[in-house]
């Protein structure tokens, strides 16, 4: 009988120490299986930022619309920006990061180590201005003099200058203060600052904590937002295909956000903890669309000019961080860039 339970008990022991050994496997981030057709699944680390202009990732992930690619994406952090979403690709932390175009541009004058593959939304409304009305703003030209907190590195800060030169308010004419989405509310909420410029859902978020005296203050529409794909050339070169899979689950998804709006958009509020109502009256502005077009080219060298102003810097060739071939392999009609013929 002795003889029988250690029997027992060293088959346990061992059924126990596969078990590890083979979820240790199949959740570590470092794994790729690629796809022989017999239902195994390629992983693909996802650097994700969460908010109401990502919602084509988020809702992809969420139906399932990924693992019917036959991709097992592993999302490795719930960002609050595009900005860190992608520094943590560029660390290795992931293979495909969801930025817009301006750490792409910041990069691009230290490094050429990543491409942009596909551009899923566009928006002149990505970033909102949120301002005090007790502080005397109504309007962009009443922020002269204002105290204005943006996160630098990002969108929201191209916004912030871009409208600013647009109404003729000169840098030293505003005190910019660097802060973080979560830091600037508090900031907005207690008057430390006059205004803030962010994304949704923290826009939203301000404005419902100012009670009646918070504002959104029109942009004038001077700047689009393109919120991307990207991800290493190392990742690019040996996995062509999974950007492939990539597009086509975000090409359903976005189908599924246009005939499903409601459904869309209470699965997005949900999500990111977000009121419906609000994501929809957002909506009506945001272009859900895969692409590659000419604007994503004229505003990065725009972003790179703004960036180099009053240095010796170049500007780089940014066709060069552009990933062509998937998109075209998909849906050739998408891709609208002036580039060569090969």
């Amino acid at each position: 009988m002795k003889k029988m339970t250690k029997i027992i008990l060293v088959l346990l022991t061992i059924l126990l120490l596969c078990t590890a050994v083979l979820l240790l496997w199949h959740y570590s981030p470092a794994k790729y299986h690629e796809s022989d057709g017999t239902g195994s699944n390629e992983t693909v680390r996802l650097a994700m930022a969460y908010g109401v202009i990502t919602t084509p990732v988020l809702i992809a992930y969420e139906k399932g619309f990924f693992r019917d690619e036959g991709l097992n994406v592993i999302i490795t952090g719930r960002y609050r920006s595009g900005k860190q979403a992608f520094d943590a690709m560029l660390a290795g932390e992931a293979d495909i990061s969801t930025p817009a175009t301006t750490p792409v541009v910041l990069n691009s004058f230290k490094r050429h180590d990543y491409s942009i593959f596909v551009t899923y939304t566009t928006t002149y409304e990505g970033i909102k201005i949120i301002a005090r009305k007790d502080r005397g703003i109504t309007t962009a030209s009443d922020l002269k003099g204002k105290k204005i907190a943006l996160t630098r590195g990002t969108i929201s800060q191209i916004l912030i200058d871009s409208l600013l030169g647009y109404h003729k308010i000169l840098p030293h004419e505003v005190t910019v203060i660097n802060s973080s989405t979560q830091e600037m509310i508090e900031a907005l909420t207690k008057g430390r600052v006059d205004a803030i410029s962010t994304w949704e859902p923290y826009a939203n978020q301000a404005l419902t904590k100012l009670h009646g005296i918070g504002i959104q203050i029109p942009t004038s529409k001077v700047y689009r937002v393109a919120i991307n794909l990207a991800a290493m050339n190392d990742f690019i070169n040996t996995h062509p295909e999974i950007l492939q899979k990539l597009i086509r689950a975000l090409e359903r998804s976005i189908q599924f956000i246009n005939s499903n709006r409601r459904e869309a958009q209470e699965t997005a509020g949900r999500i990111l903890d977000m009121n419906v109502d609000a994501i929809d009256i957002f909506w009506n502005d945001i272009s859900f669309k895969i692409s590659l077009d000419q604007l994503l080219i004229i505003t990065m060298e725009n972003e790179a000019r703004w960036e180099i102003e009053n240095s010796n810097k170049q500007i780089p060739n940014y066709l060069d961080f552009i990933y062509y071939d998937a998109l075209v392999k998909v849906k050739p009609e998408a891709v609208t860039i002036f580039r060569e013929a090969k």
